[in-house]
């Protein structure tokens, strides 16, 4: 409690020692300088002892107040109010002396800106004394710059047109293009298809002939042996016949 009310008898001060450079400012001081009185009352009966060294300061910055704006009333107020009321002082006088502040700035902005209309408006005394004597030039003028950009935006709407049919004519020739393609890829898978159930059916016979070769070698080979068997019973008898 007691930092927060240093901080605003910090500001307040700093505030007031500003507004207290112009004499204008010094009926505004009276009840400013009356709610330091009472912040600074307030922070003596809360005894705290790191603000008690700030105090003197803020007494000798305060009675300083007074004596640069002739200031008359010299009572005190009480601090039975309460840390609240001596709060509640302290920040509306800090609302009162922003809004001060912000009206001297808006007012010393309005200032600048009145003068540098006055200086624009006396260069431009000259100029349209001049700019009457040559009305009917900047009128020509005026109607060549129409024209020009008049053409310049014809000539970029055909140009824009031209680029549109060429893009048109771009699209609908790839769309042929891709169709053309899309048709041929059909074929090509249909052709693959095809050619797939082809080679399947080929296999098939393939293995069937292999199956029935495989039979018939088997066949001859059992034939073979079978012969074979009988010449050589046939040649054993004949030979046995001949010793004999």
């Amino acid at each position: 409690m007691a930092t927060k009310l240093n901080v605003n008898i910090r500001t307040l001060l700093t505030n007031c020692e500003e507004l207290a450079k112009s004499e204008d400012n010094f009926w505004r001081l009276q009840k400013f300088i009356k709610s330091l009185d009472t912040m600074i009352a307030e922070l003596v009966a809360m005894e705290d002892p790191q603000s008690a060294a700030k105090i003197p300061s803020y007494t000798d910055r305060v009675a300083a107040l007074k004596l640069a704006t002739n200031y008359t009333d010299h009572t005190q107020n009480n601090a039975s109010g309460g840390a609240r009321n001596s709060n509640e002082a302290g920040e509306n006088a800090l609302k009162e002396i922003r809004q001060i502040q912000d009206t001297k700035q808006y007012n010393e902005l309005r200032k600048d800106l009145l003068q540098d209309g006055d200086s624009l408006r006396r260069r431009r005394g000259p100029d349209n004394a001049l700019g009457a004597n040559s009305a009917a030039t900047t009128t020509d003028n005026m109607n060549e710059a129409v024209k020009y950009y008049n053409s310049a935006q014809e000539k970029i709407t055909e140009h824009m047109l031209s680029l549109t049919r060429n893009l048109k004519e771009q699209t609908e020739t790839a769309n042929r293009i891709i169709r053309r393609d899309t048709e041929v890829v059909s074929r090509s898978t249909g052709m693959a298809d095809r050619n797939i159930n082809s080679l399947g059916k080929e296999a098939e016979k393939l293995e069937q002939h292999s199956r029935k070769a495989y039979k018939c070698w088997l066949w001859l080979m059992i034939v073979f042996v079978i012969v074979v068997f009988i010449g050589m019973v046939l040649f054993m008898k004949i030979m046995k016949k001949k010793k004999t």
